[in-house]
């Protein structure tokens, strides 16, 4: 089946329009929350005066190592958040709280599977990013495939998803950088602007969140948006192999 990005697109938007109640629910805790506190973490980090590019980056780094176990419980917050997500919408007939129960004691295998993902990825990219590109189409609908088809594992999550994407790895990877790509672009756009808001605010960690708020919210739609995208393109794709 070749995959209909613009379908899909329409998809996704008809996803929210019926299931928005229950996406606002699950992310506003596991992708707002985090997202601000990820943002207040990085907005905690100053740049040397007169520090050259190279240092600039290397006290970067040293202040990410230092805060690295508050990255970590953050980024699996959104983790946790996007496998309850295509939990509840791919594998129907379930509560909100038996999503959450059994998302909790298959985070760790869905958080590997999108860490070796993001590290092939990134293996690609650096060889003449193309590669990186097409690997993502191929391996994007993975985790997908593990949220709707757990009784698989996490191999057969890993066969499924790349026996869906097969024939569709560019136009997979077209529609879930697009996409990627907007949502960034505004977040970036709102944290720049919210940027003199925040030094506005000196110490006041209860004013920085407050202008931060928005620039997270952003972010949450951002997410929302990118994980609806891969759910309908998972169904259809995966409807497509099954015969539907």
């Amino acid at each position: 089946m070749r995959l209909s990005l613009g379908s899909t697109l329409a998809d996704a938007a008809a996803l929210w329009r019926s299931e928005r109640d229950l996406v606002v629910r699950v992310a506003g805790v596991f992708y707002l929350l985090p997202i601000l506190a990820l943002i207040m973490l990085g907005s905690g980090f100053e740049v040397p005066k007169q520090a050259t590019p190279e240092q600039a980056l290397e006290a970067f780094s040293a202040y990410y190592r230092a805060n690295l176990v508050w990255v970590f419980v953050f980024s699996a917050a959104l983790e946790f958040g996007t496998l309850a997500l295509l939990k509840l919408l791919l594998r129907r007939g379930h509560t909100i709280g038996e999503t959450l129960q059994a998302s909790a004691l298959r985070l760790l295998p869905f958080f590997l599977l999108g860490y070796a993902n993001g590290a092939v990825i990134q293996l690609g990219i650096t060889l003449f990013v193309v590669p990186g590109i097409y690997v993502f189409g191929r391996t994007w609908m993975m985790g997908a495939a593990y949220a709707a088809e757990p009784e698989r594992g996490l191999l057969g999550a890993v066969e499924r998803g790349f026996r869906v994407s097969a024939g569709n790895g560019w136009r997979i990877a077209l529609l879930g950088i697009g996409v990627l790509m907007i949502a960034v672009a505004v977040v970036l756009t709102l944290l720049l602007v919210g940027q003199p808001l925040v030094a506005l605010a000196g110490e006041a960690q209860w004013a920085q969140a407050l202008f931060l708020v928005p620039v997270a919210a952003a972010g949450t739609a951002a997410y929302i948006a990118v994980t609806l995208v891969r759910i309908a393109a998972y169904r259809r794709l995966a409807g497509s192999s099954n015969g539907m």
